[in-house]
């Protein structure tokens, strides 16, 4: 009875730096995993596989495949949403200004993450998806809705393209964010000769939405600032 299983931590022991570097490891390689193949198709011993450990450690450092997700949305998806939706340092920012920077911080995480994509559209987006109830519980919906409130009194004042709708304009970004990336290897397929990069997709996006939201005089400043900024 007071025999222990060795792949179980001790209570009360602190873990090490090599704890800490083998769970950080071992969710890398699992997010990878589950962007490429899917949740329902990833195994315990499949992931233990590609993070050079054996099924126990995975065990050992999450118990079971259902820590494992809470683990990846709040360690990994939580703070991509925070910072997407971070606040600007700018006060009373216009709402083509604040649309602007939601996009160029989903370019940014997505561009340093690239599993992300893949991921959104399998696990959260599309229904049955095993992340969308964990995700949605991290979006910060209180900064979302200012979003919105904010596209809607810009209406309003008439500073948005008429016919835009401000409710479906984050959805328009993450679209035109998300699923380029996430189709790339079967567009290439089909199109050799696309080459889909970050600066292309900065490009794109950034000239497809500011001009699709700011009207008149507005609209041909932010496509003269597009064409002199240099891609990064």
């Amino acid at each position: 009875m007071r025999r222990r299983q060795l792949s179980r931590r001790m209570p009360g022991r602190r873990p090490g730096p090599a704890d800490r570097f083998g769970r950080e490891s071992l969710l890398d390689a699992a997010i990878v995993l589950f962007a490429e193949r899917g949740i329902a198709n990833t195994t315990i011993a499949r992931i233990a596989a590609a993070g050079g450990v054996t099924s126990a450690m995975v065990h050992y450092w999450f118990d079971n495949r259902e820590r494992l997700l809470e683990a990846l949305v709040e360690e990994r998806l939580g703070p991509l949403f925070n910072y997407v939706w971070s606040e600007p340092e700018a006060p009373r920012l216009t709402p083509i200004a604040l649309a602007e920077g939601v996009m160029q911080r989903m370019l940014e995480v997505t561009a340093k993450n690239a599993w992300l994509p893949s991921l959104w559209l399998r696990e959260v987006v599309n229904e049955g998806g095993l992340l969308r109830e964990l995700a949605l519980r991290r979006i910060p919906l209180e900064r979302v809705s200012a979003f919105t409130r904010a596209m809607a009194q810009g209406s309003e004042r008439g500073d948005l393209t008429p016919g835009i709708e401000p409710a479906l304009i984050f959805i328009s970004i993450l679209g035109l964010v998300m699923l380029p990336q996430a189709v790339a290897k079967i567009w290439q397929r089909l199109n050799p000769s696309l080459t889909l990069g970050p600066a292309m997709l900065e490009r794109h996006v950034a000239a497809l939405l500011m001009h699709g939201l700011a009207r008149g005089a507005t609209a041909g400043r932010r496509r003269g600032r597009t064409r002199g900024r240099r891609p990064s």
